[in-house]
């Protein structure tokens, strides 16, 4: 078992009882004693995954990482690839898609073949009433390949959407958790997109499953799933302790009795206060740097989320521990002890320097803190929350680097670049061409929308001194941050290792300059990403540039026949 990443969580309890309608409030031993008989009493198969969206680690899994075949879960991931393009301005809910006699199968459809809806409205009726029609039409139409790149860019790993009518639509429990813990976060494609989405999904229409047995005006955002022998339900539970993410997919066993099993595991989990012995919150950086080989110190802010203060000393104190992970998910280093917390009230906040020993391979690892108990023991089994970040080994930086970009750029066109540089040992006497490799954050949903790279020069004979640079800015408008570092650059290749550390700035991008006698001369428009295209009648739009196709994940039942998830629901 990890260090931090343990999943025997079932071992942590013994069969209980059920006979209570109403389970009592109860922790999370109480909740996985209860689910863990719950499971052993459905005589079909289940496989569920339940977790805390502000915790790293699920509350309780099982069969979590078996492909099933889905039914209509698949439309979530429909659902996805349209408002990812309606993020990005490359449709509009005012667009228009029209059902055709392929899209009305044995399975059937509310909407008859010829009928024109507006994107908006076929997504309400794909996902609130889980109709076949429009869930088929969005499948041909936006086309099973860039469906399944968007999930990979999301990082949904386990959900496959069917290629053809030879393959299944599967995913696992874990793949639906990770959408919905994505969605809830707002971390889902921006976090606009993720409350329409989720918006969408509280205005579901089949409540049959995991609503069935909760207090009336409990707010629900859920898809239901089925086929023959096949039961499905996967959402948010808001419980008054917080959103809670249950998947729950069943196989074998009759609807009625699948769909009794899913509403009993909906009930328990709105019934539980899913805390941990003890729970933190951390502060950490997304990405730190440092040399292979050497030493790093990464300073992590780590808060009391529990319910009780940490002591100093004794019983109730707490310590942080560490590992790290190469890309294989395979631990290479790890601390020798906890490193002490101290004493911390409820909210509290201390900052603990970690000392790390980066890797002597130079390439991306993940480092994952957590905490431990007085005893070192880790506290990631029993449900307390973890927090992971990327620290990048790099070969010997060649350079120190002061970078001169301007204030204000220019979409499309250049402006002057000053790069002062001065030499480091490793660069030695040798000639190193350099380029200074830059990204375009968009500061508001923090993330990436422009990247590119500038050719400087050749560092040579150790000395120190400046380039000039052109950078033609992106044609975007508005202010950005603008993260950039030095690379190496070798023949026949655009970029190579890190030759110096990251840095930022924030710039501010405008349109083209005007000149004089500019006044008549009608300046070229840069386009925004608000930009939205005009309706068009059901066309197939150009494919999303290729990505290794997913790798096909074994169904634990297989069927024949259509990728269309059912008459219903």
């Amino acid at each position: 078992m990890r260090l931090l990443r343990g999943t025997a969580l079932a071992a942590l309890v013994v069969v209980g009882s059920l006979l209570s309608p109403h389970p009592a409030r109860a922790g999370t031993p109480d909740l996985i004693r209860s689910l863990d008989a719950l499971v052993k009493a459905f005589p079909g198969g289940a496989g569920l995954w339940i977790g805390d969206p502000g915790a790293a680690q699920p509350l309780y899994a099982v069969h979590a990482d078996d492909g099933i075949v889905t039914a209509s879960l698949y439309k979530l991931a429909l659902l996805l690839e349209v408002e990812s393009r309606v993020e990005a301005g490359r449709l509009s809910y005012t667009d228009t898609i029209t059902i055709e006699d392929e899209d009305v199968g044995a399975d059937g459809s509310d909407e008859l073949p010829g009928t024109v809806m507006t994107i908006d409205a076929a997504l309400e009726a794909m996902i609130t009433y889980s109709d076949n029609g429009t869930g088929l039409a969005f499948w041909h139409v936006l086309g099973p390949e860039n469906v399944n790149a968007t999930l990979a860019a999301q990082k949904i790993g386990g959900f496959h959407v069917a290629l053809d009518d030879t393959e299944d639509n599967v995913a696992t429990p874990a793949a639906i958790g990770a959408f919905f813990t994505l969605l809830v976060r707002g971390q889902l494609v921006s976090p606009a997109a993720s409350g329409r989405m989720l918006a969408r999904l509280e205005r579901q229409r089949i409540n049959d499953r995991l609503p069935d047995q909760l207090p009336e005006g409990t707010v629900v955002g859920h898809k239901t799933g089925n086929l023959a022998g096949l039961s499905h339900d996967a959402g948010v539970i808001f419980t008054k302790f917080g959103p809670r993410v249950v998947v729950a997919m069943t196989w074998d066993a009759a609807e009625e009795t699948s769909k009794e099993f899913i509403a009993d595991v909906g009930s328990l989990v709105y019934g539980a206060v899913l805390e941990p012995p003890t729970n933190a919150r951390y502060v950490a950086p997304r990405v730190s740097g440092a040399e292979a080989g050497a030493l790093a110190t990464v300073t992590i802010a780590v808060s009391n989320a529990g319910s009780k203060p940490w002591a100093g000393t004794g019983p109730d104190a707490y310590g942080l521990v560490w590992e790290i992970e190469d890309a294989g998910h395979r631990s290479v280093a790890r601390g020798d002890r906890p490193l002490p917390l101290g004493a911390l009230a409820i909210g509290g906040t201390n900052r603990v320097p970690l000392v790390l020993t980066v890797p002597s391979v130079v390439g991306e690892y993940t480092v994952t803190v957590g905490l431990a108990d007085v005893a070192g023991r880790p506290l990631a089994q029993a449900g307390a929350a973890t927090q992971s970040f990327v620290l990048r080994a790099h070969p010997p930086f060649l350079a120190n680097a002061v970078v001169r970009m301007p204030a204000i750029l220019h979409g499309g066109e250049a402006s002057l670049l000053v790069v002062q540089y001065a030499p480091l040992p490793a660069a030695g006497t040798s000639g190193h061409p350099l380029a200074l490799a830059y990204r375009v954050i968009d500061r508001a949903a923090g993330r990436q929308v422009a990247s590119g790279q500038v050719a400087l020069g050749t560092l040579d004979n150790a000395e120190s001194g400046t380039f000039f640079a052109p950078i033609v800015a992106p044609a975007l408008a508005g202010t950005y941050r603008v993260d950039y570092e030095l690379h190496q650059r070798f023949f026949g290749t655009p970029l190579g290792p890190l030759a110096g550390q990251t840095a930022s700035a924030v710039v501010t991008i405008e349109g083209p300059r005007t000149y004089p006698g500019d006044e008549t001369r009608i300046a070229p428009r840069i386009p925004t990403r608000s930009a939205t295209p005009a309706p068009s009648p059901r066309l197939r739009p150009p494919s999303l540039p290729s990505l290794p196709s997913f790798p096909s994940i074994p169904p634990l039942i297989r069927r024949s026949g259509a990728p269309s998830p059912s008459p219903r629901p």
